[in-house]
């Protein structure tokens, strides 16, 4: 394991410690008529300083950038993103789903990438051209070539950004099933990806996604094993619009995402 996956670890583990001790007192707090998006902020940003403690310590030269506070240390060395709760929704409703990511950064590039589950420890990881790893043991993805019993995984489209989808989503869903498949809506894209990255799940796809959504997730996904690509194929995911699967399972998914999402 790498010394910056450690650190990273290291840091992602206190930070989940504190999410879940204060989603505990977040579903309190909503008894008691406070807002739970201000105290989900509250406590995003709690678990941020928490994992920006350990990364100054370890790598003064480093930048650090986090999701709410933005740019917290600038460095001449790389750049670390970090995503303290990804899945705003399900944490502020006391449900398990969201995650911590992590990306370093070189040159504009991902060196290293951490995807972490506070309910499960679950552990993602991957360094570049090492492979991808879930608690210390190798992962690859999925195996599937056809979508039979196969297990998808979406988000619902109901923000402002993906709402517009909705029909083409719905009727994407119909076509899936009707071919075998069984697709499960997850709320962090992250989390949706990296199982798709072990195998967990054989294929993943989301609408309109920011890119600290996907960075570090996407690399541990390529690093398993994963193809992905935009509904029309191409490699520029600028757009937020991602498919990532095996190989096989790819090139048999893509035509229906383009068909009824493009």
């Amino acid at each position: 394991m790498q010394p910056r996956i450690n650190v990273a670890i290291k840091a992602a583990r206190a930070a989940a410690e504190y999410i879940i001790h204060s989603q505990e007192k977040l579903l309190f707090d909503k008894e008691q008529g406070q807002n739970a998006a201000q105290v989900y902020q509250t406590v995003c940003t709690g678990a941020e300083r928490s994992i920006v403690y350990h990364l100054e310590k370890a790598y003064p030269g480093d930048t650090i950038t986090t999701r709410l506070q933005g740019s917290v240390q600038t460095g001449e060395e790389g750049e670390w993103i970090i995503d303290a709760i990804q899945g705003q929704h399900l944490f502020t409703r006391g449900l398990t789903g969201h995650v911590i990511t992590m990306s370093y950064l070189v040159a504009g590039k991902v060196e290293h990438a951490l995807v972490l589950n506070p309910h499960t420890k679950d552990e993602f990881y991957a360094s570049k051209g090492r492979g991808a790893y879930l608690n210390n043991s190798r992962i690859r993805t999925s195996t599937a070539r056809d979508l039979d019993k196969t297990t998808l995984a979406a988000q619902f489209p109901a923000t402002d950004r993906t709402a517009p989808y909705l029909a083409g989503q719905l009727a994407l869903l119909s076509d899936l099933a009707q071919k075998g498949a069984r697709v499960v809506m997850q709320d962090a894209p992250a989390l949706m990806l990296v199982n798709t990255a072990a195998g967990r799940l054989d294929a993943a796809w989301g609408i309109k996604l920011q890119e600290w959504e996907m960075q570090a997730a996407l690399f541990i996904a390529k690093e398993a094993g994963c193809l992905y690509a935009t509904f029309d194929g191409s490699p520029n995911i600028e757009s937020g619009d991602v498919l990532c699967a095996n190989a096989r399972l790819f090139k048999v998914l893509l035509p229906a995402l383009n068909k009824h999402l493009l």
